[in-house]
């Protein structure tokens, strides 16, 4: 296995709970997803991510691990992971799990041990304050807007939690803790694990002022204060990170992707020669919509706005390292409705956003049913099933926004536009279930399904596998690959780049835009196109709304 393997994959993010259920209980499991890899197979991707399968009490959908050594049982037991992980191989399939460092779930046993004996050896393996007032210690606001700090009733202990109080962040000051993680993931990669994403791994160290009484500036109304500035990339956080990936990654020649929004001066740490991990996640693009947007609002993104987003991701990490671009996951609503006017979602528009992920430098991330369009799935308060949903709600009617603005919102980004139930066929439940789905399935399943777009040579999933065969399997697989990214000059909401690698280059145009935009080039070589190309008189190229062609 070459030492940069992980440069050549094509990774595909399942979401196991809304994947596909095997047996009737209306939840995904890892024997379904074992049924489909045939199907996997066959869009050309190489590598499965799958989202947290641990233990887990399930308040944060198993980002609130109980047992990092476990399978939970809504998902089968560690023997069904071993048949994926074994049938997977033999489709040249490798799987990342995903990792859950910064904290446990509430329900964990050494969480237990800590609440039960605070001189127990566990109560160090989190961050607990004896503090004797009402309030809590300051006023500093977690990534779920509620306290960081939570009182144990009946008690004066508080515990610190970057996300919900059902999420205690662990204390990785504790070199016993340290030491656990390490031989728990070691476990895993000796089982013939591939990789790991890594979820908010920024947040391991705590400044001493996050955990004091002092009093932040207030960023809301509420006279709370963001916790991220006390929390992320704090210094001294390069000694867990290292230690971690020298007793575990490292030796194993291990993917992994870290969750972590890394300022471009820590880029190197991160991600260079001898970096930590093998890539990060960039939330620059992905979070374009929402960034510098008041709560509760959003933000239309153009090709205008992205292009130098865009153009800035790929040349920060470029310079330094390697990257992992993506359009949805698990945490960000669709695509389709996230980069394209309401009324420009068709086809042709989707297989232009297609060609602008599976060009760019890096190694690209597909979400489960993007291959197939899958769109946002409006839902009622009711119907919703996530723990960030039901915190903004809560402190969304504290401050006097109304339920209609907040579904509003939540219709556009809540995290459960993303995990409707896979949508496999035509039948009831989309062919996820024969029980009742835990979420709803989105009513447009019989028109948007796997089955149908299988079984049509120009459909989307048609479509993704030419584009994964291109830069897999193709005479211009080492320029996608291994190409220097180099942006060109293009006409407004038009992204055009050049990849180039020893001599050989080729161009990549995709219009953003419902309007026509000439192109100063003659046709040359094209490798791959979403709609029939259109020549002025001088035979240079008029893009039409929403192409992309690919080029030499």
């Amino acid at each position: 296995m070459s030492s940069t393997w992980w440069k050549e994959a094509v990774v595909y993010q399942i979401y196991p709970k809304s994947y596909y259920d095997s047996n009737g209980d209306g939840i995904g499991d890892l024997a379904g997803i074992t049924e489909k890899l045939d199907y996997i197979q066959s869009l050309g991707t190489n590598v499965i991510w799958l989202c947290p399968i641990f233990k887990s009490p399930m308040k944060d959908n198993g980002y609130d691990i109980a047992d990092y050594s476990v399978v939970d049982t809504i998902f089968g037991d560690n023997s069904a992971l071993d048949t994926l992980i074994s049938e997977a191989k033999k489709r040249d399939i490798k799987i990342l799990l995903d990792l859950v460092l910064n904290h446990s779930s509430n329900e964990h046993p050494w969480f237990k041990a800590a609440l039960a004996d605070p001189d127990s050896p566990y109560a160090d393996y989190y961050i607990f304050k004896h503090w004797d007032k009402p309030t809590p210690p300051n006023n500093l606001r977690t990534y779920f807007d509620c306290s960081v700090w939570t009182r144990i009733p009946n008690s004066n202990r508080w515990y610190f939690n970057s996300f919900g109080p059902e999420q205690p962040d662990l204390n990785w000051e504790n070199p016993q803790l340290r030491k656990e993680i390490i031989d728990m993931i070691n476990m895993w990669i000796k089982k013939g694990v591939a990789g790991f994403r890594i979820d908010a791994i920024g947040n391991l160290k705590k400044s001493p002022e996050s955990l004091s009484e002092h009093r932040f500036e207030a960023d809301r109304e509420d006279g709370s204060a963001s916790l991220v500035p006390w929390v992320l990339n704090q210094p001294g956080i390069d000694k867990f990170l290292t230690e971690l990936a020298d007793k575990t990654f490292k030796p194993a020649n291990s993917m992994t992707v870290a969750e972590i929004d890394v300022p471009e001066k820590d880029l190197l740490a991160y991600v260079g020669e001898n970096g930590y991990f093998s890539m990060v996640f960039d939330f620059s693009i992905a979070d374009l919509d929402i960034r510098h947007q008041k709560p509760f609002t959003t933000s239309p993104i153009t090709g205008e706005s992205l292009k130098p987003v865009f153009i800035k991701s790929q040349l920060d990490t470029q310079r330094i390292g390697w990257g992992a671009p993506y359009l949805e996951n698990h945490d960000q609503p669709r695509s389709l409705n996230k980069f394209l006017p309401k009324g420009a979602i068709n086809s042709i528009s989707a297989k232009m956003l297609a060609t602008f992920l599976l060009t760019q430098r890096g190694t690209p991330f597909i979400y489960q049913g993007q291959e197939i369009g899958m769109t946002n799935c409006s839902m009622t308060l009711e119907e919703h099933d996530d723990l960030h949903v039901f915190k903004l709600i809560e402190w969304g009617r504290r401050e006097g926004y109304s339920d209609e603005q907040m579904m509003e919102y939540f219709n556009l980004r809540s995290r459960d536009n993303s995990r409707t139930p896979f949508q496999w066929n035509d039948k009831d439940n989309g062919g996820f279930t024969t029980g009742k789905p835990w979420l709803k399935v989105n009513p447009n399943y019989v028109e948007i399904n796997a089955e149908q777009e299988c079984s049509d040579k120009k459909s989307l999933f048609s479509y993704y596998q030419q584009l994964i065969a291109l830069r897999r399997h193709s005479d211009i697989s080492d320029i996608l690959i291994y190409g220097d990214f180099i942006p060109l000059d293009s006409p407004s909401d038009v992204i055009a780049f050049k990849r180039q690698h020893e001599g050989k280059m080729v161009n990549i145009y995709c219009n953003f835009s419902g309007e026509e935009k000439p192109l100063s080039i003659n046709e040359q070589q094209i490798y791959l196109h979403n709609s029939p190309i259109v020549n002025d008189k001088e035979g240079k190229i008029i893009l039409q709304p929403y192409q992309a062609i690919i080029m030499s």
